[in-house]
């Protein structure tokens, strides 16, 4: 049964996806703090849930790189066998960690994207599809083990607190690679829904396998209200795109995130 008590995720999934594709962000990273920290849910499952909401946002994203032509299929194939793995071995360390790891962790992500948007001086983060240079596709690349093992612990880190994967694929398709962004944001965007895809089936396996069929209720009922707000929040952020200016919001995503990552450190203690 679907509670209609939270109709109000509606307009709060608007205003977080409105920011979160301004800013050229992850959704999960926003929503996983406001549901442990407003609805008070658990961390496992506000993480799920943050997750279930990303795959919805990526695969819209997918489908729009795929239309350019610049998902560098060589590279996913070449990481999908870490990362996917790695999600539900994540998704698995995330149901035996404390819950105060998960917080920990989710929390420095979080003071890492401040870092990005109020130290770094970024507009938006290279995934964001807006925010694009060079169009060529690179030749085939050849990846290092160091790329190898990141990406396999940004799999992880993605089944534990539902991000992690992009912001390491930043690093290593952009700053260590050298690929041009639209290749490098549309691969990433992939390997991202691919695995966000996977942990949402493994914690839905979990639930029901472990008897939680009430918290998958509930769960359902928060997705109800929400994903039909993260697609209009989507579109009324592209709408807005030109009319922001881009340093000033990624100025107030940065002040945001350090908030966010100071709440959620705070919750540790509680």
């Amino acid at each position: 049964m679907i509670d209609v008590g939270l109709w109000f995720m509606f307009p709060v999934a608007v205003g977080i996806s409105t920011i979160a594709m301004l800013s050229g962000i992850g959704g999960a990273v926003m929503f996983a703090p406001f549901f442990m920290l407003v609805l008070g849910l658990d961390p496992l499952i506000a993480l799920g849930a943050g997750l279930a909401i990303e795959v919805f946002g990526f695969s819209s994203g997918v489908i729009g790189y795929w239309r350019k032509k610049v998902i560098n299929f060589s590279i996913v194939k070449q990481l999908i066998t870490l990362t996917i793995p790695a999600t539900i071995v994540g998704v698995i360390l995330g149901r035996v960690f404390p819950t105060f790891v998960l917080k920990i962790l989710l929390a420095l992500l979080i003071m890492y994207l401040a870092y990005q948007f109020l130290l770094r001086g970024k507009e938006c983060l290279p995934k964001d599809p807006r925010c694009t240079g060079i169009s060529a596709i690179p030749e085939k690349l050849v990846l290092s083990k160091l790329v190898r093992a990141t990406s396999l612990l940004g799999g992880l880190l993605i089944g534990m607190i539902s991000s992690g994967l992009g912001e390491i694929n930043e690093l290593n398709f952009l700053q260590k690679m050298r690929m041009p962004v639209p290749v490098a944001s549309g691969t990433s965007v992939f390997l991202v829904a691919m695995s966000a895809i996977v942990g949402v089936c493994a914690h839905a396996y979990f639930l029901v396998s472990q008897g939680e069929l009430s918290i998958f209720t509930d769960v359902v009922s928060l997705l109800v209200f929400t994903i039909p707000g993260v697609v209009l929040g989507a579109q009324v952020g592209v709408l807005l795109s030109n009319l922001v200016n881009r340093q000033y919001m990624g100025k107030f995503v940065g002040v945001l995130f350090v908030i966010l990552a100071i709440l959620t450190l705070l919750t540790v203690f509680q």
